[in-house]
């Protein structure tokens, strides 16, 4: 076997391995999202500060600090929003937040917040799997065809 096509087998298997990895994160954080969903408490959230960061991507620019009381304490988090929903508020707004009692930490700003952004992880994971493991298994094909060439 070349080294060169070691290599190249040994990079896709971690490609592979990446997108799998994001894949079953991507699952696990879809499962959360849907506990959330069923079993979530409802509590109100007051923004603290909200506030844009020069030179970070547009997802991850417009974050707002807030706080909401998990009936054995107040909480607060900081946390990216979209842009729509940070030009709305304002410090002092009052938010609905859904939130897993056991973990708060655990909590979607609005419906859908966490599988939205789990299915987009879960479809870049599946095609970065996808893509290792079609180039290691054409990858390993061609090697197969090249040594049948060579040994004629």
């Amino acid at each position: 076997m070349k080294i060169s096509s070691l290599i190249t087998a040994l990079i896709s298997i971690g490609v592979a391995a990446l997108g799998g990895w994001l894949a079953l994160t991507a699952v696990l954080e879809l499962n959360d999202a849907s506990s959330l969903q069923r079993d979530g408490t409802i509590a109100q959230a007051r923004i603290s500060q909200k506030w844009i960061v020069a030179g970070e991507s547009r997802n991850k620019s417009h974050l707002i600090r807030y706080t909401f009381n998990t009936g054995d304490e107040d909480v607060t988090f900081e946390r990216p929003v979209p842009v729509p929903l940070h030009r709305v508020v304002n410090e002092g707004s009052v938010l609905e937040v859904t939130f897993n009692g056991e973990r708060p930490e655990l909590h979607e700003i609005f419906p859908g917040q966490l599988s939205g952004a789990a299915r987009s992880k879960l479809i870049g994971g599946l095609i970065i799997f996808a893509t290792g493991f079609f180039v290691f298994v054409v990858g390993g094909a061609l090697s197969l065809f090249r040594r049948k060439k060579d040994d004629v």
